[in-house]
Order: structure tokens, then sequence, then C-alpha cells
């Protein structure tokens, strides 16, 4: 396995890692990493008991990405279910 693609498998798992930490259903969200451009395809959902802070979360799990070292960008390209 070649450097870059180790990278872009570590960066993978740190992107899951973060979106775990926030009141978000991201279970049927898709994550590919290209060069530290994240790109996030599927649906995302409230957390059961969490739907008045589903937009907050959202935005608080982006900025919280975009914050991580090496992440160049995100674009959260999903369909969001409250």
């Amino acid at each position: 396995m070649n450097k870059a693609k180790a990278e872009s498998q570590e960066m993978c798992r740190m992107v899951r890692r973060e979106m775990g930490r926030h009141s978000v259903d991201c279970g049927e969200v898709q994550v590919s990493v290209t060069h530290g451009v994240i790109h996030l395809h599927g649906k995302v959902r409230a957390m059961r008991g969490h739907e008045e802070q589903f937009e907050s979360a959202i935005k608080g799990m982006l900025v919280a990405l975009r914050s991580k070292s090496g992440i160049r960008e995100v674009y959260p390209e999903w369909t969001a279910n409250i």
C-alpha cells in the first residue's frame, strides 16, 4: 500500500471517529478523502431525543472536522432527515 492511500484511509477513520462524537446519525454516510479534501455522501439523521439540536450538531461536527490537522476542506453532499 502506498503512502497516499494509507494517509487517506487514516483520515477516513479520523473523520468517522469525529462524526461519532456528535449527536447525529451518520450510519448511512460514505466518506471519501482526496489530498485532504473530505466528501460526505449519503443520509444524516437526528439521533432519537436530539431532534432539537440537529442543525447545531451538524454545524458543530463540520467545524470540528475542518479544524483537524491535514483537512483542507469538507464538502457535506448529503441529505438530512430530521
